[in-house]
Protein backbone atom coordinates (compact mmCIF):
# COMPACT_ATOMS: atom_id res chain seq x y z
CA UNK A 1 0.00 0.00 0.00
CA UNK A 2 1.87 3.25 -1.06
CA UNK A 3 0.90 5.77 2.04
CA UNK A 4 2.46 9.50 1.70
CA UNK A 5 3.95 10.75 4.56
CA UNK A 6 3.19 14.77 5.18
CA UNK A 7 6.50 16.36 6.66
CA UNK A 8 6.04 18.60 9.30
CA UNK A 9 7.60 21.48 7.34
CA UNK A 10 5.00 21.69 5.39
CA UNK A 11 2.83 21.39 8.08
CA UNK A 12 4.39 24.35 10.50
CA UNK A 13 4.60 26.16 6.49
CA UNK A 14 0.78 26.33 5.82
CA UNK A 15 0.47 27.18 9.98
CA UNK A 16 2.44 30.13 9.38
CA UNK A 17 0.52 31.23 6.02
CA UNK A 18 -2.71 30.50 7.93
CA UNK A 19 -1.02 33.07 10.66
CA UNK A 20 -0.38 35.57 8.53
CA UNK A 21 -3.56 35.88 7.32
CA UNK A 22 -4.83 36.14 10.54
CA UNK A 23 -2.64 39.16 11.17
CA UNK A 24 -3.82 40.77 8.66
CA UNK A 25 -6.94 40.43 8.43
CA UNK A 26 -7.02 42.04 12.13
CA UNK A 27 -5.09 44.53 10.97
CA UNK A 28 -7.41 45.49 8.29
CA UNK A 29 -10.21 45.20 10.91
CA UNK A 30 -8.96 46.50 13.95
CA UNK A 31 -10.00 49.45 15.02
CA UNK A 32 -7.29 50.20 18.75
CA UNK A 33 -3.68 50.86 18.90
CA UNK A 34 -2.84 47.46 20.50
CA UNK A 35 -4.25 45.50 17.84
CA UNK A 36 -2.47 47.41 15.28
CA UNK A 37 0.66 46.41 17.39
CA UNK A 38 -0.35 42.86 17.94
CA UNK A 39 -1.36 42.13 14.39
CA UNK A 40 2.45 43.64 12.93
CA UNK A 41 4.18 41.98 15.79
CA UNK A 42 2.26 38.53 14.91
CA UNK A 43 2.78 39.48 10.90
CA UNK A 44 6.64 39.48 11.57
CA UNK A 45 6.85 36.60 13.89
CA UNK A 46 4.76 34.81 10.74
CA UNK A 47 6.86 35.67 7.85
CA UNK A 48 10.13 34.82 10.06
CA UNK A 49 8.24 31.50 10.26
CA UNK A 50 7.45 30.89 6.56
CA UNK A 51 10.70 32.01 5.74
CA UNK A 52 12.24 29.28 7.30
CA UNK A 53 9.91 27.01 6.87
CA UNK A 54 9.96 27.32 3.41
CA UNK A 55 13.64 26.72 3.78
CA UNK A 56 13.25 23.49 5.54
CA UNK A 57 10.97 22.66 2.67
CA UNK A 58 13.82 22.73 -0.02
CA UNK A 59 16.45 20.88 2.05
CA UNK A 60 14.06 18.53 1.99
CA UNK A 61 13.26 19.02 -1.66
CA UNK A 62 16.86 19.18 -2.25
CA UNK A 63 17.38 15.75 -0.14
CA UNK A 64 15.18 13.92 -1.69
CA UNK A 65 16.60 14.56 -4.96
CA UNK A 66 19.84 13.75 -4.29
CA UNK A 67 19.41 10.80 -2.09
CA UNK A 68 16.98 8.55 -4.14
Amino acid sequence: MNTKKISSAALLFWAFIAAMMGSISTAVFSESAFNDNFAFTSMALALAGILISAAFLMVDAVLAVCNP
